[in-house]
């Protein structure tokens, strides 16, 4: 069963389970991948729950990171702590590095692994995500068993089995 919970900017999905292992937050205005990075996650037993937000302003906000100043907004994120966080680097309102250069300014996600994810990615913007703080890029794809790999590679890197890597185009896996 699915149950939804109303927040102030947007309806967040969560799943029957108030709280299994692991918190993962989705930023990504493509609802598609998100419903197929969440089904994905849900198909391989990845205790999570999954929150998602469509832009980068929402992602901070989320988090209780003022968008303008990167400062701390409030004590404690509006959503559980993320023990992931995916994001989208083409987003409305704020670009993916963007985000993520705030999100590790915070003392609290200095720690959080992000992942970067995008159909395609500029070397400038690989070297950029290693240098702000990334963990790994995840190269969306059209193919879907490239797709279900990385997913698989998702929930290897939430239960601590390996470290992330970067992915070239038509790469999908994400572990070293």
């Amino acid at each position: 069963m699915t149950a939804y919970r109303e927040v102030p900017w947007r309806l967040v999905f969560v799943s029957a389970v108030e709280r299994k292992k692991f918190n993962v937050l989705i930023a990504d205005d493509n609802q598609s991948d998100v419903f197929i990075i969440t089904r994905g996650l849900a198909q391989f037993d990845a205790q999570c729950n999954v929150f998602d937000v469509q832009d980068g302003e929402s992602l901070l906000t989320a988090l209780g990171i003022d968008p303008v100043s990167g400062r701390p907004i409030a004590p404690q994120p509006i959503i559980p702590r993320p023990d992931l966080i995916l994001i989208d680097l083409f987003m409305p309102k704020l670009y993916g590095l963007q985000a993520l250069k705030m999100i590790k300014r915070d003392r609290r996600y200095q720690r959080t692994p992000c992942l970067l994810m995008s159909h395609s990615l500029s070397e400038h913007d690989r070297r950029q995500a290693g240098v702000i703080g990334a963990c790994g890029i995840l190269h969306k794809t059209d193919n879907p068993s490239n797709f279900r790999a990385a997913i698989r590679d998702l929930e290897t890197v939430l239960s601590g089995g390996a470290k992330p890597r970067q992915t070239e185009p038509g790469d999908s896996r994400i572990l070293r």
